[in-house]
Formats: structure tokens, C-alpha cells, sequence
């Protein structure tokens, strides 16, 4: 369980890719992927054009912003990932995890 977010944490091999992800849950809805590499972590979160206009309205950095516009749908998702190097982005990314298990 992650945090105090009653999150599952559940790890999978994919063999497409190849490599090893995290898929975290709250209750039955997947809250965000979590990727290891050599020099970060990465978090995946994917919304829907309903509920991508919440992330404007989050208190989260404007180049987390500006880079999740920019992207590009993937069927009728659009991902907004987030490279973690270091704590500095450790509020906005509870801000965005919040908002994802308030989501429908």
C-alpha cells in the first residue's frame, strides 16, 4: 500500500517492453504506472479530455502543465508523465494522484 491512500501496488513483467511496471490502484480504478530507469522514475497517469481540463486547475507546476498540453492522445487517452530525479516534485504529484482518485 502506498502512502495513506489505501493505493495497491501490484508489479508485472510486460514482455512487450520488455521491463518490469507498477500498476497502482485505488479500489478497482488505476491511479498511475510507475517505471524504474537508470537515472529517475517515472510516473505515468492517463485522463481523458473530460477530465484532463482538472489538471489546469491543480496547483502543480506550469511546466508540468505546459508539457501535459502538448501531448498527443493515444486512443482516447493522453498521458501526462512525470520524470522524478528528486523530492522537488513530490506536492504536485499527491496533488495529481488526489485529483486521479477523485476522477470518473
Amino acid at each position: 500500500m502506498l502512502g495513506n491512500y489505501d493505493i495497491i501496488s501490484e508489479w508485472n513483467y510486460y514482455k512487450d517492453g520488455k521491463s518490469w511496471l507498477c500498476k497502482a490502484l485505488y479500489k478497482k480504478k488505476t491511479i498511475l504506472w510507475l517505471s524504474v530507469w537508470n537515472d529517475c522514475f517515472k510516473l505515468s497517469f492517463f485522463f481523458t479530455e473530460k477530465t484532463k481540463v482538472g489538471i489546469e486547475n491543480l496547483e502543480i507546476s506550469q511546466a508540468i502543465k505546459e508539457r501535459f498540453n502538448q501531448q498527443k492522445a493515444a486512443g482516447k487517452l493522453i498521458p501526462l508523465i512525470i520524470d522524478v530525479r528528486d523530492c522537488t516534485l513530490l506536492s504536485d504529484i499527491e496533488l495529481i494522484v488526489e485529483y486521479k482518485m477523485r476522477c470518473k
